[in-house]
């Protein structure tokens, strides 16, 4: 994940520059629409993967009311499995949220809405632990919502969170997952089993 959008080739590059210029405009420069999806990647320990995404029903002139909202949140996103694709639905339940805090959908870098903006968002959080080394995602091709896809940086890390924009049939590049932790505990019962096995053997004979 870079810190601009990437230059896929299958849509036109004019799209992307449009989009990239939208995004940083100024507040109020492009009117209070807010016209995409946010998606909050969180890469945790032991290879779990917390995604967010949010959907706003008051601000997004796609999404006119809370049922539209529901339906943009069922697959905005594919996950690459093996060679085929998997859609979030069917890869785990999301928990549903409705809120009205903006600043939690998106990075401190982008610019924030007007403060007059009126906000009405609904969250689904999917939470898994990723059997794989990384992450590919997509856009299902004929899907109308952009996907504003950002990832925090972990505790301690500098510079600015990464984010990238991705339409209708964009791939993401491979997205690495913290690894699982191995448990060296287990390790250790291994000898006093083996001991105690040993031992009730003896008894019995």
């Amino acid at each position: 994940m870079t810190n601009v959008p990437p230059l896929l080739s299958r849509l036109p590059f004019v799209i992307r520059i449009l989009a990239f210029v939208l995004l940083l405009c100024p507040p109020g420069a492009s009117g209070h629409a807010i016209e995409y999806l946010t998606a909050k990647l969180t890469l945790l320990p032991d290879a779990v993967v917390r995604l967010e995404i949010t959907a706003d029903h008051a601000s997004n002139p796609l999404i006119p009311d809370e049922a539209a909202a529901l339906a943009a949140l069922k697959n905005p996103l594919h996950l690459k499995n093996g060679t085929s694709w998997l859609p979030l639905s069917d890869l785990v339940a999301p928990k549903i949220e409705h809120h009205k805090d903006w600043s939690r959908c998106a990075p401190p870098n982008l610019p924030p809405p007007p403060p007059e903006a009126e906000h009405s968002l609904i969250t689904a959080t999917w939470q898994w632990r990723h059997p794989d080394g990384t992450l590919i995602f997509t856009v299902p091709k004929g899907n109308m919502h952009d996907v504003f896809l950002w990832q925090p940086h972990a505790p301690g890390e500098a510079g600015e969170p990464r984010w990238m924009v991705l339409l209708a049939g964009d791939v993401t590049r491979e997205i690495p997952v913290l690894a699982a932790q191995r448990s060296f505990w287990l390790l250790l019962l291994i000898p006093p089993a083996l001991l105690l096995a040993w031992m009730v053997r003896r008894r019995l004979r």
